[in-house]
């Protein structure tokens, strides 16, 4: 019997107060034959790792933002999903935070590690109409309905 593998993450929505969602597009790991997609900033959380010092990590390690746990609203939202095939992981959990930015901004990649360098597509700053229009593949499962949720209410 096969054991599940399981990964722990956290994302954030960052947001303008346009309400403009920083997402980045983003490849699978090599040789799982799948397109990129767009995620929200944030990664997997590392051993023992509580899910606020993760985001705050990725936060600063993916954008250069430095903030503290004030500048953040969990959003007390875990979403569980499967984990296309990746040869790593056969499900997960996103814990989300949000964040509030004065405007977009260019996030700095002085902080990616090796992987977020060879993964990482582009970025872009999208409107809650843009993603319903463009309908792009935004990971993960249930992101995109969180997200129609706290901007609409």
């Amino acid at each position: 019997m096969s054991r599940v593998r399981h990964r722990r993450a956290t994302r954030a929505l960052i947001r303008t107060p346009e309400n403009r969602i920083l997402l980045f597009l983003s490849h699978f790991p090599p040789g799982s034959g799948l397109e990129p997609q767009w995620v929200f900033p944030g990664g997997g959380l590392e051993e023992n790792e509580t899910p606020i010092d993760g985001i705050l990590r990725e936060i600063y390690e993916e954008t250069g933002l430095s903030i503290s746990p004030g500048d953040l609203v969990d959003l007390e939202t875990v979403i569980q999903h499967p984990i296309p095939d990746t040869r790593e992981y056969d499900t997960g959990e996103a814990h989300f935070f949000e964040l509030l930015v004065a405007q977009s901004f260019e996030p700095s990649s002085q902080f990616w590690t090796d992987d977020e360098h060879r993964d990482t597509v582009m970025h872009r700053w999208w409107s809650l109409e843009e993603i319903l229009a463009e309908q792009p593949w935004i990971g993960p499962e249930g992101a995109i309905e969180l997200l129609t949720l706290r901007l609409r209410g």
